[in-house]
């Protein structure tokens, strides 16, 4: 009874990890500072729950995916997020190799954005004065 018991423990853990599914790896690179990698940037598959970030050298792995076309979305602060197209296969790696390109923030931005800041200080200031503080 034990042997039974033992060899349909091993038949359903080799069923259950063989249904893993596809993965996807790959490096995603700095554009601004020459394809240096770019560290803990976030990865994830558009409209799952499956995200990383990347490591020191700018790789990442997500794994048990199921087989599909995906959109990875890749980002990090400072820098323009970057949608790619990947399609996953079952027992497969698809590899992505990667670059994101800094923002671009405009001088009339900046002074936009300085400009709202003094109009806000402003009419606190004029409320503060209207209500007797």
């Amino acid at each position: 009874m034990k042997k039974l018991a033992l060899v349909f423990s091993l038949l359903f853990t080799t069923l259950l990890f063989s249904q893993q599914g596809g993965s996807v790896a790959g490096t995603i690179l700095d554009k601004e500072m020459n394809n240096e990698p770019l560290l803990f940037a976030n990865v994830q598959l558009k409209n799952t729950s499956k995200s990383i970030q990347t490591n020191f050298h700018g790789n990442f792995e997500i794994h048990d995916i199921k087989g599909g076309d995906y959109t990875l979305v890749v980002s990090y602060l400072g820098y323009e997020t970057l949608e790619i197209p990947i399609s996953i296969e079952e027992d497969k790696t698809t590899r992505v190799i990667d670059e994101l390109v800094a923002k671009k923030i405009s001088l009339d931005e900046i002074a936009g954005l300085h400009k709202k800041s003094e109009e806000t200080a402003y009419s606190t200031t004029i409320s503060e004065q209207s209500s007797g503080k």
